[in-house]
C-alpha cells in the first residue's frame, strides 16, 4: 500500500486495479468536497445563482469513473461520448463564476482518473490563494471586486431645472465616482442615468432618505452590478 501511494504521488503509471480504483474515488470525492467548500466560502453567499455546488459530491466521482472507463476501452468511450451527447442541464447556471467552479470540478476529476494527483494538489491550492487574496480589501479595487452599481432618477422636469445644482451635490458628496451616462425627457418627466464605482455611501437607507429630502424625486432605483456590494 505504502509503495502504491508512493507511485501515485510520483505521477508514476499504473495499472488500474481494485486498490487504484478505490484510491481514485476517494480522492474524487475529496476534490469534489473542497471545491464545494470553496464555493461555500468564496461565492454562496454573494449571490442567487443555481447553488450548482450541491451536485458537486455527485459530479466528482461520477467524472473519474467515465474517464477512467474511456482508458480502459476505446469502443466503451466512443459509447460513453455518445450517451452523454443527450445530457442536459435543467438548472441553467445563472452566474460566470459558477462555470469556474464547475470547470475546476472537471478538471480535478479528470486529473485524478489520470493519476495526476501532484497537479490536481496544486490547482486546488494555487486557486485557493488566488480566490483568498481576491476578498482581501487590499485587492478588491484591483480586480474588479469593489462596488459598482446602476442608480436611476426620475422626476419632473420643473423639480430637475429648479433642484440641479442640489441634486448634483447630494450625488458627488455620497459617491466620489459617479457618472452621469444618459439623460432624457418625456412626458414632462427627466430620467437621469448614473454609473458609479467605488466606495459609496455607508447607510443606504439614510442616503435615500436624504435625497428625497432634498429633491423631490417621482422614483429612485439601484442596481448593483456586483454580487453583495450593498452588504
Amino acid at each position: 500500500m505504502s509503495n502504491l501511494m508512493t507511485q501515485l504521488l510520483g505521477g508514476a503509471q499504473l495499472s488500474l486495479d481494485f486498490s487504484t480504483f478505490i484510491i481514485c474515488l476517494g480522492a474524487s470525492l475529496l476534490a469534489a468536497w473542497l471545491a464545494e467548500l470553496m464555493y461555500c466560502l468564496f461565492y454562496e453567499n454573494r449571490a442567487l445563482g443555481s447553488q450548482i455546488h450541491r451536485s458537486f459530491i455527485l459530479l466528482g466521482p461520477a467524472i473519474t469513473f467515465l474517464f477512467i472507463s474511456i482508458q480502459l476501452s476505446l469502443p466503451l468511450s466512443l459509447g460513453l461520448l455518445g450517451a452523454l451527447s443527450i445530457v442536459r442541464f435543467r438548472t441553467p447556471i445563472k452566474e460566470p463564476e459558477e462555470i469556474g467552479f464547475l470547470m475546476l470540478l472537471i478538471a480535478g476529476s479528470i486529473g485524478i482518473a489520470t493519476f495526476n494527483f501532484v497537479f490536481v494538489g496544486w490547482l486546488y491550492l494555487v486557486l485557493f490563494i488566488v480566490l483568498a487574496a481576491r476578498r482581501t480589501r487590499l485587492l478588491k479595487g484591483r480586480f474588479g471586486t469593489h462596488r459598482e452599481g446602476l442608480l436611476l432618477l426620475q422626476l419632473e422636469d420643473a423639480a430637475y431645472a429648479a433642484h440641479t445644482a442640489t441634486l448634483r451635490t447630494q450625488l458627488a458628496t455620497a459617491f466620489p465616482k459617479l457618472r452621469l451616462e444618459s439623460l432624457s425627457a418625456t412626458e414632462g418627466l427627466t430620467s437621469l442615468q448614473y454609473t458609479f464605482s467605488g466606495s459609496g455611501p455607508t447607510d443606504w437607507a439614510q442616503f435615500q432618505s436624504d435625497l428625497q429630502a432634498a429633491v423631490p424625486l417621482r422614483k429612485l432605483s439601484l442596481f448593483f452590478r456586483t454580487p453583495g456590494s450593498a452588504t
